[in-house]
């Protein structure tokens, strides 16, 4: 397991929340790539929890890749965009 990472099971649901330093995004979307960099889910919503707070529930499976899978979440501000990364670990 790697140091300092979130690490979960295969098959866990995987929360991933952001703080956004800017009020009234236009859109907050999210990306999700395994250890292979094969999009496990590209541009999805994210949940507006207030205080400009955003969530995703992604569930993972069984079959998926073990190792890192990086994050990037993407806030859009009418012409500027906002872009975060971050990355997680998958075991079995």
């Amino acid at each position: 397991m790697s140091q300092g990472k979130p690490t979960f099971r295969l098959g866990t649901a995987v929360e991933i929340t952001t703080v956004l330093s800017r009020n009234n995004p236009n859109s907050v979307k999210i990306t999700i790539e395994d250890a292979g960099e094969t999009a496990q889910i590209v541009d999805a919503t994210m949940t507006a929890g207030g205080a400009n707070i955003y969530t995703y529930v992604w569930q993972s499976d069984i079959a998926n890749t073990e190792g890192d899978y990086e994050v990037t979440i993407k806030a859009v501000y009418g012409a500027f965009t906002a872009l975060s990364k971050s990355s997680f670990e998958l075991v079995e």
